[in-house]
């Protein structure tokens, strides 16, 4: 079954959100579902404080993404 949400925001936020996701190769439906379903997982959380100097970022490309949460699903059943 497909539902549908719906929510208010600041435009230049979507619109800014839009722009990088288009930059990136997907749609804003895309982040946003990806972003629903890493959080029911337990992969993405909210709440937290993270000191930036202590952590590295890595941005991929959304298909290496995609294969990277494969492999990681792979190693979850071992």
């Amino acid at each position: 079954m497909i539902t549908q949400i719906v929510f208010k925001t600041d435009k230049s936020l979507k619109d800014q959100a839009m722009k990088k996701a288009q930059s990136g190769g997907v749609t804003l439906k895309a982040v946003l579902y990806n972003a629903l379903k890493l959080y029911t997982e337990g992969k993405l959380n909210f709440g937290l404080q993270i000191n930036e100097s202590d952590v590295e970022v890595l941005e991929v490309a959304p298909g290496i993404q995609k294969k990277m949460d494969k492999i990681g699903e792979l190693l979850d059943k071992i």
